[in-house]
């Protein structure tokens, strides 16, 4: 049978009132649940059988991780010679109104050798999670940096579910698209602007050798009067179904005011009550300084 297209519009914004139904009957706060419960096992796995083998174990196969440039994570894993003493814990996590894609993100510490009794680095790490067709949760990708130390350890893990109906929802992607593309633009005149002007009230923002920047009063503290000139370039993305969450990843540079940077991004979008896309993280990592 051919439909004309009105009757493909019909059928496509039919679709759409299904998947909303189908997520307002997901029991979201128990999804998010399940996801912080996979994060914690994982940590607990690489507490019992080391980093390398517990990543291989969770990591869907096309997973991305960084090292230090975006690679497979899984062939990676398998192929290392190395592995790594690292101990971390969940302290945020949100989910689409799907249930199917959500992130983690917290606190990590890194030792030398297992037996050492003070972390050689902190940091913090951002794991992007995704259902697999049997409905567990596998890593699509795992991406981590160092900052000093910090003064106090947070100790509650806070949660953001979606608890409003879709705002048009038909033009979600094609209004994220237009997000992106303005957003893009913002960077090349002024990193923290375009970060300030898209954020989400409750952003957090992660840059190398810094602590985390949590709401839009600390986002502004971090870049104060730097003008950072960034330029993104894509290499991978992903969506929740139907598009509330997404996410996008790839290589940036950076003309400072005291320094030029390269490295590594992750920024995920979310969408808000108004219809609106704002910016939940963003996240770069330097690139390790070339050796002469």
């Amino acid at each position: 049978m051919i439909l004309s297209s009105s009757s493909k519009f019909f059928v496509f914004v039919a679709w759409l009132a299904i998947a909303d139904a189908r997520a307002a009957d997901a029991d979201l706060e128990k999804a998010v649940g399940s996801l912080i419960a996979a994060e914690k096992a994982y940590a607990k796995l690489a507490g019992e059988k080391g980093f390398r083998e517990a990543s291989i174990s969770v990591l869907a196969d096309d997973a991305v991780i960084f090292a230090p440039n975006a690679v497979n994570g899984k062939k990676f894993w398998r192929e290392a010679k190395e592995d790594s003493v690292i101990t971390w814990r969940p302290i945020f996590a949100s989910i689409s109104r799907s249930g199917e894609l959500g992130y983690t993100t917290g606190p990590s510490e890194y030792r030398k050798s297992r037996d050492a009794e003070k972390p050689d680095a902190f940091g913090q790490f951002v794991t992007i999670w995704q259902k697999n067709a049997n409905g567990v949760w596998k890593i699509a990708l795992d991406v981590g940096l160092n900052h000093p130390q910090p003064q106090e350890a947070e100790t509650e893990t806070r949660i953001c579910v979606p608890n409003f109906p879709l705002v048009h929802p038909e033009s979600a992607s094609a209004d994220l698209d237009k997000t992106q593309h303005t957003f893009a633009k913002s960077l090349k005149e002024n990193e923290g602007d375009a970060i300030i002007d898209s954020a989400s009230n409750d952003i957090r923002v992660y840059r190398s050798g810094q602590l985390p920047a949590v709401g839009k009063t600390a986002t502004k503290k971090m870049f104060g009067e730097k003008n950072a000139k960034t330029t993104r370039a894509p290499l991978g993305a992903g969506t929740s179904t139907p598009i509330d969450l997404a996410y996008e990843y790839g290589e940036y540079t950076s003309d400072n005011d005291d320094a030029n940077k390269r490295g590594i991004y992750l920024c995920i979008w979310r969408l808000e009550s108004d219809g609106a896309w704002k910016l939940a993280l963003d996240f770069q990592k330097n690139a390790p300084a070339e050796k002469k």
